[in-house]
């Protein structure tokens, strides 16, 4: 396997990957058209990608925890805040005041207004177990889920440097499943989602971390043919899960996680061989502005780009138009993320 992967390189390039898909299955999903086969299984498709963050953020806070000697809770707490939570509160206080004052001001433009309960339901990380929030933003479910990861993160990895991997993801899925079944009847969506719904696909990520840097043999491995096949066959019961069985949606994240890791993988080996340079620094860059470019796309989205292509094209715009756009939406939304990036991180930086 190549150094970039024991560099831990790849960790960012899953990440570039995983925004663009998200970026695009939100442009897909919120943006009026006529209906299309194509569309919704793009979006559908992208919209799996999300499972690569929890991965993702599981696998870099263990390879952190265990290569920062001596490690501080404290620090730890300090720089999640900074990098976390702070940007969030500054991005959804822009969007309430803007979503606001753009009713009051053009109420055909903005159709919708926003009470003060609703904005402080998203300070508080309340928003999921309050529905009248999740229109405002829908994107944002995860940060209360990924939040709970967090606050939880100290207690599992303690488990893992003690017990192992198997340990770890016994009690993993022996918590979230049970959750799921006690909250389905509150919890059918994602708007709801509690963060031990997500504890299994968190922790599989914590144990690819850990796999990785203690033994990383049986890491290297993780992009053979064979684990490719098995991450399609993983992604096809996640499907039928859903398709054939009609609770099946919240009980198939777990698969949909391994699925889609294992077939990013496989495919981002193979792109990096076709074009190394190229592949590695737009994702790379895409990487690096990854948390604004979440923060800030679905308000774009909401409240520029569908009202104005309403108002342009009306509510049922051509498909294949909204599906050629999606990459050029990426595209203008990494640029504005470059651009806002510097600002945030002076606010929050202190």
């Amino acid at each position: 396997m190549s150094d970039d992967f024991h560099k831990f390189v790849w960790m960012d390039r899953l990440r570039g990957i995983a925004i663009i898909a998200i970026v695009i299955h939100h442009w897909l999903l919120f943006m009026p058209y006529k209906d299309s086969k194509l569309a919704v299984l793009i979006h559908t498709i992208a919209g799996t990608f999300v499972h690569l963050f929890f991965v993702i953020s599981g696998c870099g806070l263990t390879i952190s925890y265990f290569q920062r000697k001596p490690f501080s809770w404290t620090e730890w707490a300090k720089r999640r805040f900074a990098r976390l939570i702070a940007p969030y509160w500054i991005i959804i206080t822009l969007t309430f005041i803007f979503v606001n004052l753009a009713h009051f001001a053009m109420p055909a433009f903005i159709t919708e207004s926003y009470s003060w309960r609703v904005y402080l339901s998203y300070l508080s990380f309340w928003r999921n177990f309050y529905s009248p929030a999740w229109q405002l933003n829908p994107t944002f479910w995860f940060m209360p889920v990924i939040l709970g990861l967090y606050l939880l993160f100290p207690v599992f990895v303690k488990i893992l440097d003690k017990y192992g991997v198997a340990v770890l993801l016994g009690i993993s899925v022996l918590i979230t499943y049970p959750s799921i079944y006690l909250f389905f009847g509150f919890s059918t969506n994602h708007q709801s989602s509690f963060p031990l719904f997500h504890l299994a696909e968190f922790s599989l990520g914590m144990s690819l971390g850990y796999l990785q840097l203690f033994h990383p043999g049986y890491f290297d491995k993780l992009t053979d043919l064979e684990l490719f096949c098995s991450g399609c066959l993983l992604y096809a019961i996640a499907w039928a899960m859903t398709t054939l069985w009609e609770y099946g949606s919240p009980y198939n994240d777990l698969f949909t996680a391994a699925g889609v890791y294992l077939i990013v993988l496989y495919g981002y080996r193979w792109v990096t061989r076709f074009s190394p340079l190229i592949s590695a620094r737009v994702l790379t860059q895409f990487s690096k502005e990854s948390y604004m470019i979440y923060l800030i796309h679905g308000p774009i989205i909401l409240y520029l780009a569908k009202p104005f292509l309403i108002r342009a094209t009306g509510p049922e715009a051509n498909s294949l138009m909204m599906i050629i756009l999606s990459p050029v939406f990426c595209l203008i939304v990494f640029l504005l993320a470059k651009l806002i990036s510097p600002l945030i991180n002076s606010l929050t930086s202190h």
